[in-house]
């Protein structure tokens, strides 16, 4: 009996073939219609499905398995275990291949494939081929061959060849316009490969391949739409008669831009990305929730997704803990319907890392919807840019919803040749239907002052008498200064929001200021935060108060303000409603946070506007603007963006590992903190309840500890800490168990539910303090 696996279940290696030959097929029925792959490519795939293994039949490999599986071995003849997948490409029969019409080509693609669908730290060596095939498997031919009941061919050295010059040969292909089926062949290979693994005997392989092919979601978001608001929305006739193309869609907040990208997708595989989980999170809660819209095969792929899924169905108690860890594990293998991700998570790919190609050959059958991209930073623009000319050469199709897009994005685009007949761009603004003549709705009175924020103190104040008051500052340190000034007005309410709260305590906040900031609510005022405010909560404050910071910024503050243009009985402000603090040398995070030339050019942009009432179509015009080519000229945001280019232009395949490339996106060097007496001792008391369940291997109630104990974790900078530890002398340390060693705690700093961490971690500060 040869074995190919021994978890989740035993597996011989002719069943776990069996199962990934099967998986092939049912890819090929659900994606055809969407994949660039010709019958040949999917036959190639096939071949591919059944030799991946073959290795396998190795005695080092079978001793390895028997030993897992407690079967007796010759403990005296102990062989080496060398990796099965390049052993497996020794076995292919490529001149019977090559007489059956396989051109040269697909014969080296095929190898590629099966020698790497797998990632080993180990590289192939020629000669240690040719002598462990002498050693463990060339003497065992005639059994492997009646075990396997295929072909099994004589080693080509040749082939062998490419295998171990698998950067060069990539390189060789993209030329030759050959890197496409490559990276399908190999992509398609390691998603089949992986559902059959993860599959238990007598389960349906398809709903581990893809989920939920049958349905629609595009029709099911247009009927939703009908059944509540009478038609679609004019963005969203737009994007249902363009299905067909890649788009790039300029429209404001509130128009609708989610249901059209949903209905852009329609009956094929989607993804949608978006900056922040949060907003992620919300967005699956929107899709999925049985009174609305009421689409269920949705995957939430971010860090914390699970954790996520489990917190908010505890709260219903619908779904079991294991129900939702297959669930978070089908999206990981990008197996659901419809997936919301961040970008670290999904658009790793054009860094070329090790398995790339599965990440990739996924979306190329699919729709990729980008919502936001002036929110990312350039070096995380560039790469997705740089990932759309991937997707848009294998035969994918990507749309940008976005408020605003900056010049320089569209002219990168144009030089990759991403606005030709394949693309359409469209920028649909939200009418006013109040009168007659019909026009952009202004929003917003805006009054630039050369003044710091703490200028505004008054002002904020008397206004947070009887008005709703959103204040946004750039740091959490001038957070903190500002919010214990106006906290010495006891007759104002005064609430702070920053990223240094516990998500326990930040949750709570994000609620309150959810429903503190709605219409309906006639409380008065003032909440004092820092930028996380711009983009994940759905908040309407009648004045907003807020420090410089470039204009995508600004505008994302705006859109906190008079939100949904119904304040002022409906029309637009007589008086300012934007006051913006424009003295550069006290606005806090210049230069670190925002580029000082970048601000000035923004500012300058707003004070030259004719009148102080500001619409829509001058937002996008001033955004476009300042983010040109030669606004930017001389910035390190402009140096960045295109050094990303020249970069990954350069990049060499392979070398980056997957979590090395996660990482790079993610662009954030943290550590979980605990901070407080308080907060100490209910985490220690986490800590104990789950050693408790390691030793009696409840695993399930492990995984739920540790999920509840996160909630009293924060956030920090680890140079901000212990820069600031240096200066405060406090006790820094971390937890001494082995599953928490990566926990920083101190008792001696300041936390509390009101103002969060009182320690003030200076943002110049990023590396070299140790």
């Amino acid at each position: 009996m040869y074995y190919a696996k021994s978890k989740p279940t035993t597996l011989t290696i002719k069943e776990h073939t069996d199962d990934v030959v099967e998986a092939v097929r049912v890819l090929k029925k659900a994606v055809e219609p969407y994949c660039t792959f010709c019958p040949n490519q999917w036959e190639l795939l096939e071949i591919a499905a059944l030799y991946h293994d073959v290795g396998k039949y190795s005695t080092g490999f079978q001793q390895r398995i028997q030993q897992a599986l407690q079967l007796p071995i010759n403990q005296q003849n102990q062989l080496r275990n060398y990796p099965h997948n390049y052993l497996s490409t020794m076995m292919l029969p490529l001149k019977s291949l090559s007489k059956k019409g396989y051109p040269k080509n697909d014969l080296i693609i095929l190898t590629l494939a099966i020698g790497y669908h797998h990632e080993r730290s180990q590289v192939p060596h020629l000669d240690e081929l040719k002598s462990i095939y002498e050693e463990q498997l060339a003497p065992y031919l005639q059994e492997i061959q009646q075990d396997f009941q295929q072909e099994i061919g004589p080693p080509n050295s040749g082939f062998l060849k490419h295998l171990i010059n698998r950067s060069l040969i990539y390189q060789q292909l993209e030329k030759k316009q050959l890197h496409t089926n490559y990276i399908l062949l190999k992509g398609l290979l390691q998603k089949t490969d992986r559902a059959a693994s993860a599959k238990l005997p007598g389960e349906d392989i398809t709903h581990y391949i893809e989920r939920a092919t049958h349905t629609n979601v595009g029709k099911q978001t247009e009927a939703f739409i009908v059944e509540k608001y009478n038609q679609l929305r004019p963005l969203q006739l737009f994007v249902s008669q363009h299905k067909d193309k890649n788009i790039i869609l300029i429209a404001q907040t509130g128009s609708g831009k989610t249901e059209a990208s949903l209905i852009w997708i329609d009956a094929q595989k989607g993804f949608i990305t978006l900056p922040l989980r949060v907003s992620l999170n919300a967005l699956y809660m929107r899709v999925t929730n049985k009174e609305g819209m009421n689409y269920p095969h949705v995957g939430l792929l971010h860090s914390t997704a699970l954790d996520y899924l489990i917190q908010s169905e505890m709260d219903h108690e619908q779904t079991s803990y294991e129900q939702l860890v297959l669930h978070t594990q089908h999206t990981e293998r990008l197996a659901e319907k419809l997936t919301f991700s961040t970008v670290d998570q999904l658009f790793k790919f054009p860094l070329l890392y090790q398995s790339f190609e599965i990440e990739l050959a996924t979306i190329a059958y699919s729709k990729v919807v980008i919502d936001e991209i002036q929110a990312y930073d350039p070096k995380i623009v560039a790469i997705l840019l740089k990932g759309l000319k991937m997707i848009d050469e294998l035969g994918g199709k990507w749309m940008i919803m976005t408020a605003t897009m900056p010049a320089i994005f569209l002219d990168k685009m144009q030089e990759l040749e991403l606005l030709g007949k394949n693309t359409v761009q469209e920028t649909i603004l939200l009418r006013d239907d109040r009168d007659s003549n019909p026009e952009v709705p202004r929003r917003h009175y805006v009054e630039v002052r050369n003044q710091s924020i703490h200028d505004f103190l008054d002002d904020i104040q008397e206004k947070g008498r009887k008005s709703k008051v959103l204040v946004v500052v750039n740091t959490v340190k001038q957070a903190l200064a500002l919010y214990k000034e106006c906290k010495k007005n006891q007759q104002i309410q005064t609430n702070l929001l920053h990223s240094q709260f516990t998500p326990l305590h930040r949750t709570e906040k994000e609620e309150k200021i959810y429903k503190f900031a709605q219409l309906s609510n006639e409380e008065a005022g003032v909440w004092i935060c820092t930028q996380i405010v711009e983009a994940s909560l759905d908040v309407d404050f009648d004045y907003l108060f807020t420090e410089a910071a470039t204009a995508d910024a600004l505008f994302q503050r705006f859109g906190r303000c008079n939100r949904a243009g119904k304040r002022y009985n409906g029309g637009v402000p007589n008086e300012a409603n934007i006051f913006i603090a424009a003295n550069l040398e006290e606005v806090s995070g210049i230069d670190y946070i925002y580029e000082k030339k970048i601000v000035e050019n923004s500012l300058q942009a707003l004070t030259q506007l004719s009148s102080p009432l500001i619409d829509e179509q001058q937002k996008i015009q001033i955004v476009k603007d300042v983010f040109s080519q030669e606004q930017l000229e001389g910035t390190k945001y402009l140096q960045i963006f295109e050094q990303t280019f020249e970069d990954l232009e350069g990049l060499r395949p392979f070398e980056l590992k997957k979590e090395e490339a996660q990482k790079i996106l993610r662009d954030i060097t943290t550590v979980p903190f605990v901070a407080g007496q308080e907060n100490y001792e209910v985490v220690i008391a986490y800590i104990e309840q789950y050693n408790e369940a390691k030793k009696l291997k409840q695993y399930n109630q492990m995984k739920k500890i540790q999920i509840d104990m996160e909630r009293y974790l924060i956030t920090v900078n680890p140079y901000r800490l212990k820069n600031q530890k240096k200066n405060e002398n406090f006790q820094l340390n971390k937890f001494a168990y082995r599953d928490f060693e990566h926990i920083y705690f101190s008792t001696e700093v300041s936390y509390s539910k009101e103002q969060g961490l009182d320690l003030v971690l200076d943002e110049k500060v990023n590396k070299s303090c140790e």
